[in-house]
Parts: C-alpha cells; structure tokens; sequence
C-alpha cells in the first residue's frame, strides 16, 4: 500500500463521484477506480458501496478515511513547519 493510493482513496470519499476525483486529481477515472479496487484488495475490506449516486463509504471506509485524514493533517502540519 502507498501514500497516494491512500490519498485517492480519500479523494473519493470527499467527491464521492470518480469523475470529480479524478478531475481534481488530474487523473483518468479508469486509473482512479483500479487504484480504489487494488487498495480494497490489498486490505481485503469493501471501502466503498459503489451506487447510483456515486460511491458511498463503508463503515470499514469510513474507519479507514478517519485514520488517512488524521496522517494528513500530520503531513500538513509537517510542510508547515518547513
């Protein structure tokens, strides 16, 4: 597992959409969806329910989401400092 599978896996749940996520990640949504589905099965966890209306986190995603976005701000207040 990588820092930016994590990461686009946290523009996912944000945007809730692949196309927006990969708009903001200037990236293919194609690119965006293998990388959400290699990160699923390197975990052996569903992260997200994939619906009509986007995709929608799991309770095992949304765990997940909460302990990336807690090494976020830990990079940020890093970069901060620099």
């Amino acid at each position: 597992m990588n820092w930016d599978d994590l990461r686009i896996f946290l523009a996912v749940s944000r945007f809730s959409r692949l196309e927006a996520a990969a708009q903001g990640l200037k990236q293919d949504p194609t690119t965006i969806s293998r990388r959400i589905r290699r990160l699923e099965q390197d975990l052996g966890r569903t992260l997200f329910e994939r619906t009509r209306r986007g995709h929608v986190l799991t309770d095992q995603g949304e765990a997940l989401a909460r302990q990336i976005e807690d090494m976020e701000s830990t990079a940020m207040g890093i970069e901060a400092l620099a």
